[in-house]
């Protein structure tokens, strides 16, 4: 009963709930690389739920740090990515000093 009203009330009991983790570089190649393939597809799914439950038009482009380019876009923004103009413009940025 004491868990099921901590649940009403929107309290975790201490053994629940998920771990909080430390936001840090990576040091270890491998870990950073299985961690950026994770965490990129999660991202990818975030933003295709965006815009299927908003209606909204989204652009993502995640770069790898071996220079990669992974994109998700709405079919609206498609043209950004496929053409060759859209694609100068992203290298552009890329490109430009932080």
């Amino acid at each position: 009963m004491a868990k099921a009203k901590a649940a009403v009330k929107g309290k975790q009991d201490s053994k629940t709930g998920r771990r909080k983790i430390n936001i840090s570089f990576i040091e270890d190649d491998a870990r950073r690389h299985i961690t950026f393939s994770k965490r990129k597809a999660g991202i990818m799914k975030k933003a295709y739920e965006l815009a299927t439950l908003t209606g909204t038009q989204v652009l993502l482009l995640v770069v790898s740090s071996t220079g990669l380019v992974y994109t998700f876009s709405t079919p609206k923004l498609k043209p950004v990515v496929r053409d060759r103009e859209g694609r100068e413009l992203i290298q552009t940025c890329l490109n430009a000093p932080d």
